[in-house]
């Protein structure tokens, strides 16, 4: 396995198939609940994909990333991680991997909750320029992020939204590949630990 399961629904993290990609499916019965996304902790994920100094590198702006989040409020959310970091692709595509494909699915902070004008006043600023600005992020974090509100979405909306990217980060782009990916519960403890591991490697 590439990573040990933990607590709070985490669970193992199969190895790559010979195809270089996550299975979807743990084990070999198809209706198993053990399977994509893989829902681990930070220092799972280092250990699992900080294979090289690249690799280490984008986990490092990975974690700047969500200590950014964090600092504008947002302490409860669930990070979906897919694209070529997430895959062999050393081996199969013989290159290393440009980036991490993000979608944060994150609470409304409390303080916006309680005092909804203050979220015109500066949340939504930080909200569009910080955490859901593509192409800032591509440039400062070498991240292709994407950010969406669970208290945005009635039921149907959210549930349409996270299958949207559940397909969309379930097969690989060119070859339609059903694959498995991970996601990664906000934790800052978890994040600072990945750091002084990722400090030693």
């Amino acid at each position: 396995m590439l990573g040990c399961a933990g607590n709070g629904g985490m669970m193992p993290l199969p190895s790559f198939n010979s195809n270089g990609i996550l299975p979807p499916v743990a084990g070999t019965d198809p209706t198993d609940m053990d399977r994509s996304p893989y829902i681990v902790s930070m220092t799972e994920l280092v250990q699992a994909f900080g294979t090289t100094p690249h690799r280490r590198q984008l986990l490092r702006n990975l974690i700047a990333y969500r200590q950014l989040i964090s600092a504008g409020g947002y302490t409860s959310g669930l990070q979906f991680l897919d694209g070529s970091f997430v895959e062999d692709v050393e081996r199969h595509s013989r290159r290393e991997p440009g980036d991490i494909d993000v979608f944060s699915l994150l609470h409304v902070p409390a303080q916006y909750m309680q005092d909804p004008p203050s979220w015109q006043q500066g949340g939504f600023q930080f909200w569009a320029d910080e955490i859901q600005n593509q192409p800032r992020n591509k440039d400062r974090f070498r991240l292709d992020t994407y950010a969406a509100l669970v208290e945005e979405f009635q039921l149907l909306g959210l549930l349409k939204n996270v299958m949207y990217w559940y397909s969309l980060f379930s097969h690989q782009r060119d070859t339609y590949a059903w694959k498995g990916f991970v996601a990664v519960v906000l934790d800052p403890i978890q994040d600072a630990s990945a750091l002084t591991l990722l400090g030693e490697q």
